[in-house]
């Protein structure tokens, strides 16, 4: 069956058909201009260096399925010519994103129900296609991705792959709840089609792609790059569902306020999940409540976003100069011995030593008394 199904692709490849993405089941048509398009953007992006050229050298079939199967999701998998079959993968992951490139030749992939696991049906998967072609079914939905085009597909539902020889993709899988997703919110634009077009969803993967270009130079601030890149993938997302502001996402927006309120209020230090009530006009309970579907409290995500800021600012080299003490009342940590113990119990190292180990070069620069309280 699913042979039947890479030979199909392969024929329709060989006759030079041009099936552009559909929308749902069955595939239309694009205009030349459209698709010119589409793939002069892909080529912006691989003349702007965001393309990961060096994946690795090339694997036999049973290897390449096997890194899949590790960086993606199980599948079951099938081609008409394992013995000349070649793939490339390389896969990252920050602060729970995983970022995968893969190239490889024709072959098809099934998830069945299963090959889905309780641990593993939570996550979204967003692919875009950068050469050759991806036929993406899901439920009652059916797609062909050409380059420049992309979709999304949920892990907890079974899934049909078909690619074509020359295929090359980018894509990152993250869980549901990164996009402020419940259950089956996504399922309208699961497995359909949508441009890389001018604009927000440009925006997007050129972010996706820069970040996944310079994940290993960004260090300590990889989490924060991710959580950016995916609060815009949230946005485009969600103006791709059009619906930016239902009644269903009050409790997400009243979260995502909260969150940038916390931004924005760091280096205040009576800043406390009271004073963020109040300043939204809601009850303690309610803003308790709001966030109790979320990886955090709302206490827990202050003390957070706070360490990530001093674990940033004592990582910069133009401040090594400043103490440890200062920067931690920079970002609301009236303490400085709490603060040292905090910070020990989120990175395993006392702030002075952190520093040390990430700053090697800049030890005579920091003054021997710039580093009290846990230094």
């Amino acid at each position: 069956m699913i042979c039947a199904t890479v030979r199909f692709l392969a024929a329709l490849e060989a006759h030079n058909g041009d099936t552009s993405p559909a929308n749902r089941s069955r595939p239309h048509s694009v205009t030349t201009s459209q698709g010119a398009r589409t793939v002069s953007l892909i080529e912006g992006f691989k003349a702007s260096g965001l393309l990961a050229e060096d994946l690795g050298p090339p694997v036999a079939f049973d290897s390449w399925t096997d890194a899949v199967r590790r960086s993606v999701l199980r599948f079951d998998f099938d081609c008409d010519r394992p013995g000349v079959f070649s793939g490339t993968l390389s896969d990252r992951s920050v602060a729970g994103v995983s970022f995968v490139d893969m190239e490889c030749e024709r072959h098809a992939a099934h998830r069945g129900r299963d090959s889905i696991s309780a641990e593993d049906a939570g996550y979204y998967v967003l692919t875009l296609q950068l050469s050759g072609r991806l036929r993406l079914s899901q439920g009652d939905s059916s797609v062909v991705l050409t380059p420049g085009y992309f979709a999304i597909y949920d892990s907890g539902e079974p899934t049909d792959l078909v690619s074509s020889d020359g295929y090359k993709s980018s894509c990152i899988k993250f869980p549901k709840q990164r996009v402020g997703a419940d259950g089956d919110s996504l399922e309208p634009i699961t497995a359909r089609a949508f441009e890389c077009a001018a604009g927000m969803t440009s925006a997007a993967w050129t972010m996706i792609l820069a970040l996944n270009r310079n994940l290993d130079s960004l260090g300590d601030n990889g989490p924060l790059a991710v959580r950016g890149m995916m609060d815009l993938v949230t946005t485009m997302l969600r103006d791709e569902l059009g619906q930016h502001q239902r009644v269903s996402d009050r409790r997400d927006a009243l979260c995502e306020r909260v969150s940038e309120y916390i931004d924005a209020h760091l280096a205040d230090p009576d800043l406390t999940p009271g004073s963020i009530a109040a300043a939204h006009h809601v009850s303690l309970r309610h803003l308790h409540a709001a966030f109790e579907p979320t990886d955090h409290t709302v206490a827990s995500l202050i003390r957070l976003r706070r360490l990530e800021r001093c674990q940033r600012d004592l990582s910069d080299p133009l401040l090594a100069h400043v103490p440890v003490a200062a920067i931690a009342a920079r970002w609301g940590f009236a303490d400085a011995s709490h603060f040292g113990q905090v910070f020990k119990r989120h990175t395993g190292l006392p702030p002075g030593e952190f520093r040390r180990g990430v700053l090697p070069h800049r030890g005579r620069v920091v003054a021997a008394g710039a580093e009290p309280a846990g230094g």
